[in-house]
C-alpha cells in the first residue's frame, strides 16, 4: 500500500475504522473519542500534535493481531473535543486517565506507545496510573529537554486558494517534519496529513511546552523504551543527548535508532516499529 489514490486511501481509513470499537468518554463539557481493535493485553497508542488516530493507521492491524490497541484521538484533535481551559500536558492526561479506567477496568495493567506529543502525554498517563502503567515506549517524542536543531518553517496552507495547493504544501510539511525519504509520502500519508490538520484545534508545541518527561517519569516502575528515527527533524543531530535522557530515567531502557526513517518513525518505518513494540509490550516488566 505504498501507492494509493485519495480515494483508496479514504477507503483504507474507513474500513479500519469499521472494524474497530468507538467509545467515548468525558471530557469537560464535551468527549474523548477512542476507537479499539483486537483482544487481550491493552496497548494504548497516542499520536502527536496536530493528529489524531490515524497517525497509527499502519500499526494497528497489525498489532491487534496479538493485542487489544486502544488509540483516542487526544483532546484538541481528531473526532474529540477540545480540553478545557489552562490546556496543559498533566490535564489532557488525567482527563484520559479517567477515561482509560472506564475502557479497560480501573485495575486492568496495559502498555503505552506515544508518538511525539503524545509521549509527554503518555508519561503523564504513566505516573497516574501507577503500577498499572507496565510498559511505555517514546516514539520520537517531545519534551526529553534535550537540543533541537532549528527546523525549515513549515508551509501555511490555509489561506491558499486552490486544494491543489493546499495539498501541494501538506505534502512540502510532510517532508519538512514528518518522513525522511521522499518516496514514502504517498498518497495515504497524504490524505492522513490533510485530514489532520483541517480539523486539529490545538497544536502541539502548545501543549508540548506545558510539561516535561523529567517532571513525571522518575519513579516509573514498568519497562521504559524509546524509537526514534534516524532522520528524525526534531531531533537531529540530538539523538545521543535523547537516548541518554531515556537511559538517566532506566538504565536499562532500550533506545532503537531506525534507518531511513524521520520523525513520524511508525508510518515511515510500520514494519519496523510494529515487530520492535510487539517485542517490547509481550517482554513488559
Amino acid at each position: 500500500m505504498d501507492i494509493m489514490t485519495a480515494k483508496s486511501s479514504a477507503e483504507f481509513i474507513g474500513a479500519l475504522k469499521r472494524t474497530g470499537t468507538r467509545h467515548t468518554t468525558p471530557n469537560g463539557a464535551g468527549e474523548v473519542v477512542w476507537r479499539s481493535w483486537g483482544s487481550g493485553y491493552p496497548l494504548v497508542l497516542l499520536h502527536g500534535g496536530t493528529g489524531s488516530w490515524m497517525h497509527w493507521a499502519r500499526n494497528i492491524e497489525p498489532l491487534a493481531r496479538d493485542f487489544r490497541v486502544i488509540v483516542p484521538d487526544i483532546p484538541g484533535s481528531g473526532e474529540s473535543s477540545s480540553p478545557p481551559a489552562p490546556i496543559s500536558a498533566a490535564a489532557i492526561a488525567a482527563t484520559m486517565h479517567e477515561g482509560l479506567k472506564t475502557i479497560i477496568g480501573p485495575d486492568t495493567g496495559f502498555a503505552l506507545a506515544g508518538f511525539s506529543m503524545g509521549g509527554l502525554i503518555a508519561g503523564y498517563l504513566t505516573q497516574l496510573s501507577g503500577t498499572r502503567a507496565q510498559c511505555l515506549v517514546l516514539v520520537g517524542s517531545t519534551a526529553t529537554g534535550a537540543p533541537r536543531a532549528t527546523m525549515t518553517p513549515l508551509q501555511s496552507w490555509r489561506r491558499l486558494p486552490t486544494d491543489a495547493q493546499k495539498q501541494a504544501a501538506h505534502r512540502k510539511n510532510l517532508g519538512i517534519l514528518m518522513i525522511h525519504d521522499p518516496a514514502k509520502i504517498d498518497e495515504l500519508a497524504l490524505y492522513i496529513q490533510t485530514r489532520n490538520a483541517e480539523v486539529s484545534r490545538v497544536r502541539g508545541k502548545h501543549v508540548s511546552h506545558t510539561g516535561s518527561l523529567a517532571e513525571c517519569l522518575p519513579g516509573f516502575a514498568g519497562r521504559l523504551a524509546g524509537i526514534w528515527g534516524r532522520h528524525d527533524a526534531t531531533a537531529v543531530p540530538y539523538l545521543a543527548e535523547r537516548k541518554a535522557f531515556v537511559q538517566k530515567i532506566q538504565p536499562s531502557a532500550s533506545f532503537d535508532i531506525v534507518p531511513g526513517a524521520g520523525h513520524w518513525v511508525q508510518y515511515e518505518a510500520h514494519e519496523t516499529v510494529n515487530r520492535r513494540l510487539r517485542e517490547l509490550v509481550k517482554s513488559r516488566a
